[in-house]
């Protein structure tokens, strides 16, 4: 397993599709969030981006995917590069086959969408049809087929689909220098990748320094510069900051006590815990499990906010 398999593994990164259908008349979309990535992929038809991002509303074609994350500027999506409808009154929502657009909007949700994990990635990224790799060309267009043709099962098939494709545009950003700096630029350095795999893997483990020194045959200052150079953190403050990460994720799962949390985040007591969890968030674990706005811009996203009558 790789840094970036047991990051996403980690984290449970899940897709959550909310719309695949057409579009009609006049049609606006506003998916803003700073506490989830959201997706937009283009079926059928054009849509226009209107953002401060760029000079001039951006044209998306038919298999375009576009990820705006939780630090992009607001925007939002429109049927023409010249018109911005200012509400959604204009909005007609079809089925696929009726619509003059099509699209697949879903969203990722982030336990901590704030966290520089995120934030070296671009705020907008855009994968054009012309431009990506085989295997997302074969993802994406799986992903349009079952949109359009919905089966038994389609909503969850398309949904494990965006999980993949979601890893492919990280993939994408890595290998196209598209980050410099981060978790996910260090992944680029084969050494620093290998404690990033271990710390993923297994955060509950009492790594050392000194133990990540003998795996990768680095000096204990040559480590930690790199760490420091990239990542702005050394190995051991990188773990800290992954457990409290993957700790926010799992204490929004029902089925997850804040004991067991604890110990799965490699403390030897939940008072430890607690203690290295307040730190970080200002918050109890307690209280940020019973509060899904317990941090301002981390937790659940409110209703979607794509409107319009249903044809």
């Amino acid at each position: 397993m790789d840094a970036l398999t047991a990051l996403a593994n980690g984290l449970n990164l899940r897709a959550k599709l909310v719309y695949a259908g057409g579009a009609c008349g006049q049609w606006l979309m506003d998916h803003n969030s700073d506490k989830s990535i959201w997706f937009h992929l283009v079926g059928k038809g054009r849509g226009w981006v209107h953002s401060p991002a760029w000079a001039a509303p951006l044209e998306l074609a038919d298999g375009d995917l576009i990820l705006f994350l939780p630090h992009a500027a607001q925007h939002f999506l429109s049927y023409s590069p010249a018109h911005l409808p200012g509400d959604m009154a204009g909005t007609r929502l079809t089925n696929w086959d009726q619509g003059e657009a099509g699209f697949v909007c879903g969203e990722i949700e982030l336990a901590v969408p704030q966290s520089p994990l995120w934030r070296t990635l671009p705020a907008e990224i855009v994968i054009r049809k012309t431009e990506a790799g085989e295997t997302s060309a074969r993802l994406i267009q799986l992903v349009i087929a079952e949109s359009a043709s919905p089966r038994f099962g389609s909503n969850s098939v398309i949904e494990r689909l965006c999980d993949s494709l979601f890893i492919l545009v990280i993939r994408h950003c890595i290998e196209a220098t598209l980050v410099r700096q981060g978790v996910f630029a260090a992944m680029q350095d084969r050494r620093l990748a290998t404690v990033l795999h271990l710390i993923h893997q297994e955060p509950w483990h009492p790594w050392t320094i000194a133990e990540f020194c003998t795996r990768v045959g680095l000096s204990k200052t040559v480590l930690t510069d790199k760490f420091k150079k990239l990542i702005g953190a050394s190995p051991v403050e990188y773990l800290k900051d992954w457990r409290m990460q993957i700790a926010a994720q799992w204490l929004k799962e029902s089925g997850m006590t804040i004991d067991r949390v604890a110990e799965r985040c490699g403390y030897d007591s939940v008072a430890a815990f607690s203690k290295a969890f307040k730190r970080c968030f200002g918050v109890s674990p307690g209280a940020y499990r019973r509060s899904s706005t317990a941090i301002p811009g981390r937790g659940p996203l409110p209703a979607p906010t794509v409107r319009g009558d249903a044809a």
